[in-house]
Parts: structure tokens; sequence; C-alpha cells
């Protein structure tokens, strides 16, 4: 395995020393459980839960789908991963790295994510399927790739070279995986492919992210913001959680994400969803342009529809903030030094300084990473509480991660609060809520003065 991460150093008097190899071993294993987030706007958990067992029923081990005992908008369905030892074959067939990861996760290769083929291969060959770890593998290339790639599984090809590497974005499955490393459910593809349920149904979402819809706690008749909306996974799930009703604005400086989320909010039925290109550390107005000398402190139809944004204007508000995102799985390549990773705390307070002004009085904010790293987590915290004496910690109703960590002016009460997720130094658990993506959650409200 060709697997760089250059933050073996990281540690913390929490946990103790996090080594290369635990570390390793642990990010290039994907979760054991898959979670599919139902949508709630369109269907039941009941009806959906039926129609994917019935989807799932033609495997020889169709695996159980089950309701979460704390989350009641999702489904679980536990993986396999107990398999006999799967080699590589020729011909090699590469794929992208992110085509690659999904592939762990139990999706079959379709075929834009395919970069090469050797000569020869025809339909209804047997190739292995290695993800191009460095992204250096030009498309279409007709020879076995000698680079650094990683193995992820055997499967049947379904497509040919000239189908896949002719004018054009190809479209369809390419290639049937009938040996992956992992036997995932193909969910995502039951998903897409699905007449019966379709995407507007349901959507792939990690344990973690679907909590902080939740944390959040979102009401029908609230004004919501979406710092860092893309590609709009948490966002639908507010849209969802406020049964399309109310506003939820989504906000994310690169047009080609605020389309993702915008396709992803049709695909779900969802109309109370607005996305805008916006950098999120300008999206307040600093100062109170004249016309408008009196505002209000709660949100009210009558204060701007589009960034920038006067202060107090959202009942809710949460910041999926861009970090490090160690707490990823299954990661098979990570070219990021410790200097990248400690340049990220600068950003992340930006941010939060953006959402602690645009948040009113009573209302409420998210706060959430997806590292392991305490200076993204716990200090951002600890410095937002120094800097803003009207925040506090708090509560959200479904406590199912571990403590966060206390340092500084961090209670006992406010770490309690705080949700950490699937820790590197855990032993492999079988257990929904801890084999999980890397997360932190933490959840503060705006004390009325």
């Amino acid at each position: 395995m060709e697997f760089i991460l250059c933050i073996s150093d990281l540690k913390n008097e929490h946990e103790g020393p996090i080594s290369k190899e635990m570390l390793v071993k642990h990010l290039k294993t994907p979760p054991h459980f898959t979670i599919i987030r139902v949508n709630t706007v369109t269907t039941s958990k009941e009806i959906l839960r039926d129609e994917i067992e019935e989807a799932l029923s033609m495997m020889i081990s169709p695996p159980v789908v089950q309701f979460h005992h704390k989350v009641h908008d999702i489904l679980v369905v536990k993986s396999n991963h107990a398999i006999e030892k799967v080699e590589p074959i020729h011909p090699h067939v590469m794929v992208g790295l992110g085509c690659a990861i999904a592939i762990l996760r139990g999706a079959n290769a379709y075929s834009p994510g395919i970069t090469a083929i050797p000569n020869g291969v025809v339909i209804g060959d047997k190739v292995s399927v290695f993800g191009d770890l460095l992204g250096q593998c030009k498309r279409g290339w007709n020879k076995e790739y000698e680079g650094k790639k990683y193995f992820v599984g055997n499967g049947l090809l379904l497509q040919n070279r000239q189908d896949l590497f002719s004018v054009g974005v190809p479209k369809g499955l390419a290639i049937n995986m009938i040996e992956p490393l992992f036997y995932c459910p193909s969910i995502g593809d039951i998903l897409l492919d699905n007449k019966t349920i379709g995407f507007q149904k349901g959507f792939l979402q990690n344990l973690p992210s679907v909590l902080c819809g939740h944390a959040l706690n979102p009401q029908s008749h609230h004004l919501v913001l979406d710092l860092c909306a893309a590609p709009g996974g948490k966002t639908t799930h507010i849209g969802s959680l406020m049964e399309n009703k109310g506003s939820v604005i989504a906000l994310d400086k690169s047009a080609s994400k605020i389309k993702q989320i915008q396709e992803n909010s049709e695909k779900l039925g969802l109309t109370n969803i607005t996305a805008f290109v916006q950098d999120s550390t300008t999206a307040c107005i600093m100062e109170k342009p004249e016309h408008l000398q009196e505002y209000e402190t709660t949100a009210v139809a009558s204060l701007p529809t589009s960034p920038p944004f006067l202060p107090n204007s959202f009942d809710r508000i949460l910041l999926d903030a861009p970090c490090s995102a160690l707490g990823q799985r299954p990661q098979l390549y990570n070219p990021i030094r410790l200097k990248e990773v400690q340049s990220f705390a600068r950003l992340q307070k930006k941010l939060f300084l953006t959402a602690a002004q645009l948040l009113r009085p009573g209302g409420r904010m998210v706060y959430s990473t997806c590292t392991y790293n305490i200076a993204e987590n716990e200090e951002i915290i600890d410095w937002a509480l120094g800097l803003f004496p009207s925040l506090r910690v708090t509560n959200f109703n479904i406590q199912i991660g571990k403590p966060g960590y206390r340092i500084g002016r961090l209670t006992e009460e406010d770490c309690i609060a705080m949700q950490r997720f699937g820790s590197p130094n855990e032993s492999v658990s079988m257990d929904e809520n801890s084999d999980t993506i890397g997360f932190f959650i933490c959840c503060l409200e705006k004390i009325l003065s």
C-alpha cells in the first residue's frame, strides 16, 4: 500500500500518541456500516427499508436493513468485511482516486471514473481495478499503468475502450465489481438505478454528518444559513427536517459546487433551499446600511434575501468548516503536511466570526469538522467562547458520540455536550455509532441579552 500521510506526530495528552501504522490501518478501511438518510419529505423509513431489502434480496447473503435506535430518519446496513483475501490479476484497469474510494464503500465502477484500459481487453473480461494514487495516469492510456496505484478489487468489464474513451462524456456502468476487497452492499447503485426507489427517497451520508442536522434542530418557520454547504448533504437534510418549509440559505464560493447543491435539492424534491455563490467570510454586513436604521433581532421577511446579510439575521446556522479532513475513511493517499494542517484554524476562525455575528440572540449554531485535530475542534470552541461572551455550549437531544477534550476554559459540561466520532485509537468496533469517519460536533446558543 502506498499511503503518504505526513502527520504521524499528531498526538495529544488525552488519547496518547497516534502512530502512523495505527492511523494508516484505520483510515484505509471503510466503516463496517452504510448509512442511508431517509428523505422524509418524499417517503418514510419503513417504506424505504422494505424497498431496499427487496432490492438486496437478490444477493446470496443479503444484509439486514435496520432502523437506528436514536436517529429516527436513517437506515443502517451492516457490511460483511470478513471475506477471503482477493488477489489482483491481469489486466489492470485504472480508475480515479474518488472512484476507487467509492468502490471500497460498495460501489461498482462507472464510466466517468475509468482512466485507463490496456489494448486487447474486451467486454466480459475479468480485470483488476486499481486507484490512481497520484492522479498522473493519462486518460485513455492503453497499457498497464506502472505508476503508484492501489488495488481495490476484481470485476467484469461491461464497456469497451472505444465507448469509454471516444468523444463525449462516457455514461453507465463500466465494471461490475464481483470480487471487492470489502463486501459493502452497493446501496448507492440501488438509489441511482432502481426505478421503484430512486434517488429522491434516500441519500448516502455518514452518521455524524446526519447528526449535524439534528443538533441544529431547525423548525419549519426558521431562517437557516449553511455557511459552507457543498455538496449539499447537510443542507438538504436541514430542508427535509423543516418539512420543506421555512427558508434555507446555502453558501459556497464555488459556482460548480453551488450547482451541485441545486441539483441535489431538486432531485430530493426540496423547494425551501436557495443557494448563492459567496465567500462566507464576507457574508455579514459589518456596518448597518443607512436605509436600515432599525432592524429586527429575529429572522423576518424584510431582511436581505441574498448575501451579504445583516447581523442577527438567522435562527439557525450550520458551520461545517473546511478542515484537514483527517477523519475521512477510507483514505488511500493523503499528501497533507503539518504546516497545511495548522493553516485551517485561521480560516475556521474567520468563518466562525461570520457565523457568530449572523446568529440572532436565542438562536443556535452547530460547528463541525471531519478531523481529529484538537486545534480545529476544541481549540476553536475555546477561542470562540473567549471572544463571544454571549455564546455558550449546549447539549442536543441525540448523544451517541464520545465527549470532547477538556482544554482552556472548556468545562466538563461543555465537553460532555460536544461529540467526537471515529477515534483511530479505538479497537475496531461493530457498533455503527463508533465505527464511523472521524468527526467533531459542537452545538452553541447565543444568549438573549
